[in-house]
Parts: C-alpha cells; sequence; structure tokens
C-alpha cells in the first residue's frame, strides 16, 4: 500500500520565460535514473498547498516569495523513493521573478542534499527538446498554456 503524500511545487519563470529545474535521482538507486523538477515539496501537517509552496521555495532555493497565486494545476503521481512506493496529489503555481536567482542550499534537509544533482535554468525551446526525463512531462504545455492564458478559473488537471 503506498503512502498517500500531498505537495506543492511552483513554476519559477525568469523575465525570458525560463524555467528553474532542479536535478534530483533516488539516492538508493546508484544505477538508477535521473529526473528535473520544479521546486516544491511535501506539505506539513494542517499547512495549505499555497503556503508550502512559498515554503518549499524558501528552503530549496533561498528565495522568499510573498504570494505564489492560485494553483494552475493539479495531478495525482505514483513513484519509489528511498525504497517506499508514494501516491502524491500535487499543486502547481506560478511565481514570475524580476530576474534568475542563483540556488542556496542553506535550507535543505539531508535528503535533498543526498539527492540533489544541480540545477538550472530552461528556456521554453530547450525544454520541449530535451531527452531528459522531466515532471511533470506536460511542463512545457502547461507553462505554454500559462503565458498565453495566465491562470485559468480552475486549475487544470495534469495527467500522471
Amino acid at each position: 500500500m503506498p503512502v498517500h503524500r500531498r505537495a506543492a511545487r511552483v513554476i519559477l519563470l525568469d523575465p525570458h520565460d525560463a524555467v528553474l529545474l532542479i536535478r534530483s535521482h533516488d539516492p538508493d538507486r546508484a544505477d538508477g535514473p535521473a529526473w528535473w523538477h520544479v521546486p516544491g515539496g511535501g506539505l506539513d501537517p494542517g499547512e495549505a498547498p499555497a503556503d508550502a509552496a512559498a515554503r518549499e521555495v524558501a528552503e530549496e532555493i533561498g528565495l522568499r516569495i510573498a504570494d505564489v497565486g492560485l494553483c494552475i494545476a493539479t495531478r495525482t503521481t505514483h513513484f519509489t523513493f528511498l525504497g517506499t512506493d508514494y501516491e502524491q496529489e500535487e499543486w502547481y503555481y506560478v511565481a514570475r521573478l524580476p530576474g534568475r536567482v542563483e540556488v542556496s542550499d542553506a535550507g535543505w534537509s539531508d535528503v535533498e542534499r543526498r539527492s540533489t544533482l544541480g540545477w538550472r535554468w530552461w528556456s521554453l525551446p530547450a525544454l520541449r527538446m530535451t531527452d531528459e526525463i522531466v515532471y511533470p512531462g506536460t511542463l512545457p504545455a502547461l507553462i505554454s498554456s500559462w503565458l498565453e492564458a495566465g491562470t485559468p478559473d480552475q486549475p487544470h488537471r495534469l495527467e500522471p
């Protein structure tokens, strides 16, 4: 039976529509794949998704965001990490930054230090063309939709 987990993630965009992604892997699987993802993580008990999104950006990036805005998408995903199976509900937000930021690892947990391989800013064309694993897989389309139409009235439901 998988562990049920709730998480919030923030798509951080610079003024040129590049997105900051974190490269991670499962440190228990040395031969396993690496993947790219937007900052975010699990909700604390009683925490609202938007509050968790802002907290996670502060912890993972070292950037304080006063307001992550409205949720633009949700999804449920299943994965195994550190030997535990998870079913994770996710909420996605977008924050437009005035410029690129440098990532600070000062707030990282031990697990984040062991699982994080790096980070980089990706242009939307590069993100569309990469053969690397990116979660969610529909991230380029989600960003394009937000750039064209703004925050939807109801969050998009993403496929796993």
